[in-house]
């Protein structure tokens, strides 16, 4: 009985000044866990979902989208980098719409997140391809006693995407001219594809190799040899794009009577077969893999039928197909509701 009644005692004594530091230590205590406490607006990125066959975005889409997070103050900042917006693909429709963002990725236990802007406005476009031309411009001319003969442009069509309306004004393509100021033999140049018409894009590269073939205005008798012979591909199945190992051939001939070159070079075909199919369900060439070996097989023009050809180079080119841009694709996966059935 005597402790407690000393604890009592020296509980009694300056008791004001001891409740004053108690309620002095719980406000510190208090501010204290408060200050771990950290409430702040930051921006999310938006995430939105793949778009498939002609469909895509607006060039203006918001890239994110304002949010409020509150937690503990180092969990908040580690956390809110990995923070993501989602956009349902269930919401995306064709034409302008307010898209509501449904669910914010990242977001650990103990943050609190509030959505600051709850719909955001989307733009979904239907797009349309298109197998373009292209066509080579030349500027002046070679010198006396040489012309250009012919030329070669790979790709010689380029794809190209965009509105349907839009797609329909655009025919061909012009490439930038090309000098053939002092041009005395077969030449390469490479040139790029100029700019399109607003609101149609290219798929693929813009750079375009023009092979121009320039030859002496001669004539001659006896045996002689013509470079620069296109050769065509026959037969190819219009999904499908050959890659020929030579697109040119020379040949050893032999004539009693005098042409001029140019006769020799246009009275002259070179073709392979390129017999190839395409195979819709895999979206691919059904000989993707190893080359085929093909022969190359010449005619000639009712004006050439004296000329006597005695060595084709190369007799024998590689053929290689792929499928061209623009071809139906396949999806990754399939829908489940069509998998299932």
């Amino acid at each position: 009985m005597a402790v407690l009644f000393k604890i009592l005692r020296s509980i009694r004594r300056n008791w004001k000044a001891k409740l004053i530091s108690l309620i002095l230590a719980t406000i510190f205590y208090i501010n204290l866990q408060n200050s771990k406490i950290l409430i702040k607006t930051i921006n999310v990125p938006i995430e939105y979902p793949k778009l498939s066959g002609s469909l895509s975005y607006s060039k203006n889409l918001e890239k994110t989208v304002p949010v409020r997070v509150e937690g503990l103050k180092d969990v908040v900042n580690y956390s809110s980098q990995f923070m993501k917006a989602i956009v349902d693909s269930e919401d995306v429709k064709i034409g302008v719409t307010e898209v509501p963002i449904k669910k914010i990725t990242g977001v650990p236990s103990g943050v609190k997140v509030t959505k600051l802007k709850k719909t955001i406005p989307m733009e979904i476009e239907s797009r349309g391809l298109k197998i373009v031309p292209l066509e080579a411009n030349f500027d002046g001319a070679p010198p006396l006693n040489f012309e250009k003969l012919t030329q070669i442009l790979s790709p010689s069509k380029v794809t190209v995407t965009g509105k349907p309306q839009d797609l329909e004004k655009l025919n061909k393509i012009s490439l930038p001219e090309i000098n053939l100021n002092d041009r005395k033999e077969p030449f390469a140049k490479t040139v790029k594809i100029p700019e399109l018409p607003k609101g149609v894009s290219l798929l693929g590269s813009r750079e375009v190799t023009v092979n121009v073939n320039i030859i002496p205005m001669s004539y001659k008798t006896g045996e002689q040899t013509a470079t620069g012979i296109p050769i065509n591909c026959t037969g190819l199945d219009s999904r499908l794009e050959a890659l020929l190992s030579e697109d040119q051939i020379s040949i050893r001939y032999f004539s009693s009577k005098p042409f001029r070159s140019a006769q020799i070079l246009l009275g002259i075909q070179a073709q392979v077969p390129c017999n190839a199919t395409y195979e819709s369900i895999k979206n691919k060439p059904n000989s993707d893999t190893n080359p085929q070996i093909a022969k190359v097989r010449m005619s000639k023009s009712k004006e050439l039928k004296g000329i006597e050809i005695l060595q084709i180079l190369p007799e024998k080119i590689e053929i290689r197909y792929k499928t061209k841009d623009g071809a139906p694709e396949i999806p990754d996966s399939l829908d489940e509701s069509e998998s299932s059935s």
